[in-house]
């Protein structure tokens, strides 16, 4: 403001910056505080200036330039007033400026709330707690979300409660979530406020039950939220659509291309550069490609071409297809045949790298492309000029193990996989690992996993919003909290590269994708921006 700025210039004056007069330091008062914030909103904070001069004296600053890094946490007004946000928490410096010297101080905002439901006394609460296992059904303790993703289901076991108690932790939240039930859902607002604030933090919540006269209580589990969304789209085959249905990452499950709109059954499909390609009426069935914006054919049902799995080259203009062993090039524009290309036995499940300078197939035993036993994670290098090198093993699974669904990572470092003692085909002890890009580094996503009994298949990666985390879509039978018995679904678990690289668990437990119909067998889950 103009008024402001006559002020300041007016103060610089009566403090020159050189002589014995000038200022040597600035200290902003208090040099750290918490204050706390509601709805309704709370009383303001003032900061305080003091100058040290050069001669030994100090004075009180009444005016400066005083701003905030994180202006999402409130308003602060030239004589240092800061006014808390009504709506949210969070970190922030107050930054101090006067005479050309600047300062800051440190301030956390902690925002507090509370929403009762309808009926429900929180006096009720305040009785002593008792301990109980297995109250929290969903989500798994230590979850990573990204930031983008809607409100989580909160679920708990049926314990003959009348009433729950959330409590939603961190160092800039405390929300309190009085309800009924066995689950609770944020609405949309308040989501945002928690994940919002806490991105690239952590939140603790805790479950407390009213059981008779009885309160009972379990661990506080956390909730890990990562600073970036999750981009792009999933595209996946549900057997109960006999087709491929696709969620926005955050949004809702839409069919896509289905017997429906074929008809024909659709399946085995694979997604990049704006096209999907995928085989019609199950296993050596006829190819199809479609461009998505508009679902225009590309490859026509008739077009006698036959395929059970494939991978686009990352600029959409080739098509790698397995088909009875055999791993063959197409023009993915026009569907021409270019070549069948030399692995030296019987190959499957191909998946070509983002930079397009390798593929990641399988060496398989006698069998189909999509039941095998033998199966072995294999390499090759594509050479600029598009010719094939000789492949090479990065991982051979010991007996009875079969490795088999490979696919590159965003970075081209890793590739994801399944390993199980099946024959490759919704086996039920399929659990996902990964292999550095050499073969040099092998390790089970043991929390992701959870157990060998879950069927836990066809791994495919997120878009690269972050090199520190990256995501994984698979499907798993397990069962989510309250909702499903443990039919197939898609799951979502984070993946730190820095763990994997130091052969440890790189994962963090999974978490239910939101948007998909839960009472639909869901599978394969292609991830494309």
């Amino acid at each position: 403001m103009w008024y402001a700025a006559l002020a300041l210039t007016s103060c610089s004056q009566s403090f020159p910056s050189k002589g014995p007069g000038a200022i040597l330091d600035l200290e902003v008062d208090p040099a750290e505080i918490t204050v706390y914030t509601t709805p309704a909103g709370t009383e303001p904070t003032p900061f305080g200036l003091t100058a040290a001069h050069e001669d030994g004296s100090v004075d009180t600053i009444p005016e400066a330039e005083w701003t905030l890094s994180n202006s999402t946490v409130g308003t602060i007004d030239e004589h240092g007033l800061f006014t808390p946000s009504t709506e949210n928490g969070g970190v922030s410096y107050v930054n101090a400026r006067f005479a050309g010297v600047e300062t800051h101080a440190l301030l956390t905002v902690v925002y507090q709330d509370e929403v009762v439901g309808e009926g429900i006394d929180p006096a009720a609460f305040n009785v002593p707690r008792t301990a109980h296992d297995d109250l929290w059904t969903y989500p798994a303790d230590g979850v990573n979300l990204p930031r983008n993703t809607p409100s989580l289901s909160f679920q708990w076991a049926e314990v003959g409660s009348t009433a729950a108690r959330l409590r939603f932790r961190s160092h800039v939240t405390d929300l309190t979530v009085y309800t009924t039930g066995t689950n609770w859902t944020a609405d949309e607002e308040t989501w945002a406020k928690l994940v919002g604030t806490n991105a690239g933090g952590s939140v603790d919540v805790e479950l407390s039950l009213l059981v008779g006269a009885e309160v009972w209580s379990e661990e506080i589990i956390t909730l890990n939220v990562n600073r970036f969304d999750a981009r792009g789209s999933i595209y996946y085959w549900s057997t109960s659509a006999s087709g491929i249905r696709v969620i926005p990452y955050g949004g809702q499950a839409t069919d896509f291309v289905t017997a429906g709109t074929t008809g024909y059954c659709v399946g085995c499909h694979t997604v990049r550069k704006g096209e999907i390609a995928f085989t019609y009426d199950g296993g050596n069935g006829a190819l199809g490609v479609r461009r998505i914006s508009d679902g225009a054919e590309i490859v026509t049902h008739d077009a006698g071409i036959y395929g059970n799995f494939n991978t686009f080259s990352p600029d959409g203009t080739k098509l790698l297809v397995a088909f009875k062993g055999a791993l063959m090039l197409y023009d993915a524009q026009t569907g021409a045949y270019l070549q069948e290309i030399p692995t030296g036995g019987l190959a499957t499940h191909p998946d070509w790298s983002p930079d397009g300078t390798r593929v990641a197939f399988v060496y398989r035993n006698d069998g189909e492309d999509w039941t095998f036993s033998g199966g072995r994670i294999a390499v090759m290098d594509v050479a600029s000029d598009g010719t094939f090198g000789a492949p090479y093993v990065v991982y051979d699974p010991p007996d009875p193990y079969n490795a088999y669904y490979p696919a590159w990572s965003p970075d081209g470092d890793w590739i994801a996989f399944d390993v199980s003692t099946g024959d490759g085909y919704a086996d039920p002890d399929a659990m996902v690992w990964v292999v550095k890009e050499d073969g040099s580094v092998v390790v089970e996503l043991t929390a992701a996993n959870i157990s060998a009994d879950l069927t836990n298949s066809l791994p495919r990666w997120g878009p690269l919003p972050d090199d520190e985390v990256m995501w994984l879509a698979f499907s798993s039978n397990r069962v989510y909290g309250n909702v499903t018995a443990g039919n197939p679904q898609l799951w979502v678990a984070g993946f730190d590269p820095e763990r994997a690289a130091r052969g440890e668990d790189p994962s963090w437990p999974a978490f239910w994708l939101p948007g998909q119909d839960p009472t639909q067998n869901n599978h394969i889950p292609m991830w494309a921006e």
